[in-house]
């Protein structure tokens, strides 16, 4: 009977017991997975107002920390990563990518860590990963990099001396407020904490997260002054290889040699010596030429000259072999050193067994007030490949043709101004011939007489002439006290009557106006003495403070070769044609100078030195 009872429901369409049961577990699951989706939102959202009242980087907190700053970029048009890195070795600050040259990064290190300290988010914008391409927070990571990807950010990571990272920020597109919304117009971009999800906004200054190698180098390579430049010789020769006597030779074939000074209070330059020299013969003497009445100086070039000087400005730099003195000798082994040499012949320098270095391009010889001479010498030409930032623009990659240069500094003391000393009364000067000085001399400073001034000299003599000097006086004194008991008797006869014998009074005036004399010649020669030996003095420290700098300088510019751009190059180099025009020619693009050299091609071969 039951069983009739459930075939007649089934015909007549109703549901069975069980179908019901199972229909409601299906409503309680879909409630159940309705309620669990409902939920797990409002957990994130308080995660993530969490988030914002914290700082990004707690751990970096002082400029201090900081042992390592390395920013990577990605080129997408190149489809390469440009890593840019700045290390503290030593306690020194080094560009490992320049051959550990030094980098002046107190500034920019500090403006880098400073954007990273305390940074707060200002926005949650996402936290999928799917949306980083879309913010330009993809990190720029060798291995998960792949052609023809974009949205990848700059990464910027902060290490301390310990290698432990502080901070590493994904940096990406850029961002501004709404016109009316707090801030007004801050700029403002995308980042992410690499490793982690959530896109922040943030208010960053990304100018300061620079790579480019100018940036991070002391931009005032000579550090002088173009004001304090005295004279300049410009020395255009060149060296060839030449075939002689069955064998391989190298030979200078020098040009001219321009010697200039320059007056710094009428700011005005003037010819001291122009050699010219026969390009057929290396022996004979040099003509010595003057400038005719339709030639003058091209100041402008000159100018350019020694503003290019006070702003010399590098565009790469290579490690020089050891074996160079710091005033750019090479020591006896060094020339024994096939790699070394190669490596100088290769920058178009040739160093010879006397110790000398010479160039392919001649060299720029400039003198300071100070006593510092300044050697540029100019090698072979190169190239240096830039991209990103030191290319121009982001994307772009550009070759940009330049010239090695060596340089150095060495102290001649016949730039100093010598000191005006005064002739010391009593004291008869030395008759001599002050000498004449060409090249750097120490020799002891000479007075304006040209006799020789030391310490032990002229103050010892002074020192005698005040004995002599006191010795006469007294004989002074004695010899008036004594005249009017002396004296011819007939011719006091013939004359008149004797005149009367000075009064006690009298004779107490003429000695102490004879004292009085006396003490006024030794107040004037202590007088004397004593600027003399300031004048001397401040001489003796210009001296050892310009001995310092040469030391100071030296030791910068030793390891060093340095590259220049052609544009750099033209303004530095010049000859004979460059600086002498003719009278009333219009100014010249001192672009366009030029001189004498071999092929400006990196990697000339010279033959191994001393053949």
């Amino acid at each position: 009977m039951a069983m009739d009872n459930g075939s007649a429901a089934d015909e007549r369409g109703g549901l069975s017991t069980a179908t019901k049961t199972t229909l409601l577990y299906l409503v309680v699951g879909f409630g159940l997975l309705l309620t669990g989706w409902w939920v797990q939102p409002r957990f994130q959202a308080r995660s993530i107002k969490a988030e914002l009242q914290s700082v990004l980087f707690p751990k970096l907190e002082d400029v201090a920390q900081a042992g390592s700053l390395e920013i990577v970029s990605y080129n997408e048009e190149l489809a390469e990563l440009s890593p840019f890195k700045v290390v503290k070795t030593g306690g020194v600050w080094v560009l490992p990518a320049h051959d550990n040259y030094p980098a002046d990064a107190q500034e920019h290190l500090a403006a880098a860590a400073t954007e990273l300290i305390d940074m707060k988010p200002l926005d949650v914008m996402s936290e999928s990963p799917a949306d980083h391409e879309t913010f330009g927070v993809i990190e720029p990571d060798p291995q998960k990099i792949e052609a023809g990807m974009t949205g990848v950010g700059k990464l910027l990571e902060i290490r301390d001396e310990a290698g432990t990272a502080l901070a590493r920020l994904v940096v990406g597109k850029e961002d501004r407020q709404p016109a009316g919304a707090a801030g007004g117009t801050r700029l403002l971009r995308f980042v992410r904490i690499s490793g982690q999800d959530p896109v922040y906004r943030v208010e960053i200054d990304t100018s300061k997260l620079t790579t480019r190698f100018g940036d991070w180098i002391e931009k005032d390579l000579l550090k002088l002054s173009p004001w304090d430049v005295r004279n300049v010789t410009l020395d255009d020769y060149a060296l060839a290889a030449v075939q002689a006597e069955g064998r391989m030779m190298v030979e200078q074939q020098r040009q001219s040699r321009v010697q200039l000074a320059y007056n710094d209070q009428d700011a005005e330059w003037s010819l001291t010596s122009l050699e010219v020299f026969n390009p057929e013969d290396s022996t004979a003497e040099p003509e010595m030429v003057t400038l005719g009445d339709d030639q003058e100086l091209d100041t402008a070039k000159l100018n350019d000259l020694r503003n290019a000087l006070g702003d010399l400005k590098i565009i790469d730099v290579a490690r020089k072999p050891a074996g160079l003195t710091a005033d750019l000798e090479a020591e006896a082994s060094f020339l024994d050193d096939d790699e070394a040499v190669r490596s100088m012949q290769q920058r178009g320098f040739l160093p010879l067994s006397s110790g000398e270095i010479l160039s392919t391009d001649g060299e720029t010889v400039v003198g300071m007030k100070d006593g510092v001479e300044y050697v540029l010498r100019f090698g072979a030409g190169t190239s240096v490949v830039q991209t990103g930032e030191d290319a121009g623009e982001v994307g772009e990659r550009s070759e940009v043709p330049g010239r090695y240069l060596l340089v150095m500094a060495r102290f001649n003391e016949s730039l100093l101004e010598k000191p005006v000393l005064e002739p010391v009364p009593g004291e008869e000067p030395a008759e001599t011939t002050e000498p004449e000085t060409t090249e750097p001399e120490t020799t002891e400073p000479e007075t304006t007489d040209g006799s020789s001034f030391s310490r032990s000299g002229p103050f010892r003599l002074v020192a005698q002439a005040d004995d002599d000097a006191a010795v006469a006086g007294e004989a002074a004194e004695q010899g008036s006290a004594e005249e009017p008991s002396g004296g011819d008797e007939s011719a006091d006869a013939e004359d008149g009557p004797p005149s009367p014998a000075p009064s006690a009074a009298e004779a107490l005036q003429a000695a102490d106006e004879a004292e009085a004399k006396a003490q006024a010649a030794r107040e004037e020669r202590r007088r004397v003495e004593r600027e003399n030996r300031r004048r001397q003095e401040e001489y003796d420290e210009q001296v050892e403070s310009g001995k310092k700098r040469v030391r100071e300088l030296n030791g910068r510019f030793a390891a060093w070769y340095y590259i220049v751009s052609d544009e750099e190059y033209a303004k530095i180099h010049l000859s004979q044609a460059d600086v002498v025009r003719e009278a009333g020619a219009a100014e010249t693009d001192p672009a366009a100078a030029g001189g004498l050299g071999l092929p400006n091609t990196p990697g000339f071969a010279l033959p191994p030195a001393g053949q």
